[in-house]
């Protein structure tokens, strides 16, 4: 308790000030000492549900320091209801319907509360802690668009080029340092949307690199090792990436992700309910995609949705 990101991070969430803590990384850093000196990468996929990242791989006798290894699931530890619910209270369903609707009817209902969520009218959702980072204030609107026409985002970054680490909506790592970022968005879609999604993406040649999966475990990829997400440039220093797309552990974190489907969001509705039933079917038919685009330079991720609502729009009704 005696550390500044402890007491400043305790204070700010009592609401007696506001608290601008300089990130030493783009995700929030383990208060506990081994991780501190040893951890500086981690994947993306936890990084709305970072609590859950810490306990899953608390076990571990080594972290992963310059660059993300090859790290086999078992290290993960067991997905267990403690790591669904990890420091949350356990609301009632009639409070938590209130959030994520009263009652869910079709898709179209689904795609309007992660809409409430981008707008700021509900705080959370099943994977995501908190409300939206500063850095997504700069792709807002095409979030907004894109969860509108069925893509759900549940993890998302603009790209970065050359900004500096002062910068206070994507700074990290102190000062006289200049920070990169790929974009990346992270989203379900249905099977008929992941069937245009992947039209589309494998147009663009090698710029995109992509990760899909449902429940059932059928994977679809371009890339088979760790992609560097984050880096930066510090005086005095190799250069630091601390961000990664892994696909082993992205294959841990869909189990997860599913999970919080039924276990947070389908659980407060009566079983047989038309609510339910729409959950359930989203759980068996969804897919778990990512996306990396790799033109962190000119690049502009969007531009995979802009072509897919053109190819939307040519086919006859």
């Amino acid at each position: 308790m005696n550390q500044e990101s402890v007491s400043g991070r305790v204070i700010e969430e009592l609401g007696l000030v506001e608290v601008n803590l300089r990130r030493e990384f783009p995700w929030r850093k383990a208060v506990h000492s081994k991780r501190q000196i040893k951890e500086d990468v981690r994947p993306i996929y936890w990084a709305n549900r970072f609590k859950s990242y810490l306990s899953r791989t608390a076990e571990w006798d080594e972290y992963p320091n310059g660059r993300w290894g090859y790290s086999q699931s078992p290290a993960f530890g067991e997905l267990t209801d403690y790591h669904i619910f990890l420091h949350q209270k356990k609301l009632k369903p009639a409070v938590l319907r209130k959030k994520w609707g009263e009652e869910l009817k079709t898709e179209d209902d689904v795609s309007k509360i992660f809409v409430d969520f981008l707008t700021g009218k509900i705080d959370n959702l099943p994977w995501i802690d908190f409300p939206i980072a500063p850095e997504t204030n700069s792709i807002l609107s095409e979030l907004l668009q894109l969860n509108q026409s069925g893509f759900w985002t549940i993890n998302s970054q603009p790209r970065v080029n050359g900004a500096s680490s002062n910068d206070p909506a994507v700074g990290w790592g102190g000062s006289g340092g200049v920070v990169y970022q790929k974009a990346y968005l992270e989203f379900f879609a249905s099977p008929q949307n992941l069937e245009y999604f992947l039209q589309v993406i494998n147009s663009f040649g090698i710029r995109f690199n992509y990760q899909a999966v449902n429940k059932a475990g059928d994977y679809k990829s371009n890339f088979n090792s760790a992609i560097a997400l984050t880096w930066g440039v510090f005086p005095g220093k190799q250069i630091i990436q601390p961000t990664v797309a892994d696909p082993v552990s992205f294959q841990i974190w869909k189990d997860e992700a599913f999970c919080l489907w039924t276990t947070k969001w389908g659980s407060i509705y009566p079983k047989g309910s038309d609510s339910r039933n729409v959950i359930q079917n989203i759980i068996n038919s969804y897919y778990l995609v990512n996306v990396v685009d790799n033109d962190f330079i000119n690049g502009n991720i969007f531009d995979i949705f802009e072509k897919i609502k053109l190819k939307k729009e040519s086919i006859p009704n």
